[in-house]
């Protein structure tokens, strides 16, 4: 290998990790911090569903949840939004008891919107294992840039939005919701495992790119500089590495520096991805990670393609990815 492309794939590897390190060591310093106390009386709060079919669901588990039973209420996902604090959530997600508590104890007047954790169920199945360790990175890297006082980027749709924040004479989900990236000055990130609601997995992998697409196309499109730095630089990365590893078939001298770099990034995703897992209870997940980081050399490179040539193919498709983005 050139020693020039050498120099360029270290330094994109480095970078990664450097920002990997950084990620890391904010979501550690976020869930040190003491969660805040009970308020005197609590909001009223309405959970706001992404479909219509989850609102049964939500109204049952709204009987056994902690929070007083008389302060909440399930609203339709195109109905007025009623309360102090709104809720969302993915479609089909599974909320604990303690999940209201949590993200309506985070509220506060100086960032009225909250961002919880989302887990993505597995079974112990291979795809889904390895996207629910790619999603454990992600809230490493969401919480890390929040603790960091950084602009957030397209997250989870576990949100709280404190009706101050909501638009004038807004009185839909959709028109309540601010857009990413969302400002530090008015976001925060909930790292309690109280908070965090479980979502299904992608159906297949074509899924899957399409979910990540779209993370992509949100990511390119949003006005702040810094999460679009964030995915040309992810993509560039995981890009180096595809072209690095298909050259490497062909020529023997490239396998050693490929595969060097390659460690590099393995090691970097198990320092993003460490944090969350362990906070969630997911360590399980890390035994999954040379498999997810091949998996990511393929995919990423292709969503971001994806995101770039057909930029209103995935906006409609994909049910996980409108699940995930659409409180964005």
């Amino acid at each position: 290998m050139p020693p020039i492309l050498v120099a360029i794939l270290s330094g994109l590897v480095a970078a990664y990790a450097l920002l990997a390190g950084a990620a890391a060591l904010g979501f550690l310093a976020a869930r040190r911090g003491s969660p805040p106390s009970a308020p005197a009386e609590w909001p009223s709060v309405t959970i706001v569903p992404v479909r219509d079919e989850d609102a049964g669901r939500l109204r049952d588990a709204v009987q056994s949840c902690a929070y007083p039973t008389d302060r909440i209420a399930v609203a339709r996902p195109d109905g007025p939004v009623p309360g102090d604090v709104t809720l969302t959530l993915p479609a089909a997600a599974d909320a604990p008891p303690t999940w209201p508590q949590s993200m309506v104890r985070q509220s506060r007047a100086d960032a009225p919107v909250v961002m919880g954790p989302t887990l993505v169920e597995h079974d112990d199945l291979f795809l889904p294992r390895l996207e629910a360790l790619q999603h454990l990175g992600r809230l490493t890297l969401l919480g890390g840039a929040a603790h960091l006082g950084l602009p957030l980027g397209p997250g989870t749709a576990n949100r709280a939005l404190d009706a101050k924040s909501r638009p004038p004479g807004s009185t839909s989900p959709e028109a309540s919701v601010p857009p990413a990236p969302l400002a530090p000055a008015t976001a925060a990130f909930n790292p309690e495992p109280e908070a965090a609601v479980t979502r299904p997995p992608a159906d297949s992998f074509v899924d899957l790119l399409r979910n990540q697409a779209e993370w992509f196309r949100q990511a390119i499109r949003a006005p702040s500089r810094f999460v679009q730095a964030q995915a040309v630089g992810l993509w560039l990365v995981h890009a180096a590495l595809l072209a690095c590893c298909a050259v490497a078939l062909a020529l023997p001298a490239w396998r050693q520096p490929t595969l060097l770099a390659l460690l590099g990034k393995m090691g970097a995703d198990v320092v993003l991805t460490l944090p969350a897992a362990s906070h969630f209870g997911q360590r399980q997940l890390l035994r999954s990670t040379v498999a997810t980081v091949l998996m990511l050399v393929l995919s990423i490179p292709l969503a971001g393609g994806w995101a770039l040539v057909a930029p209103s193919r995935g906006r409609h498709a994909g049910r996980n990815a409108h699940n995930e983005t659409r409180a964005s």
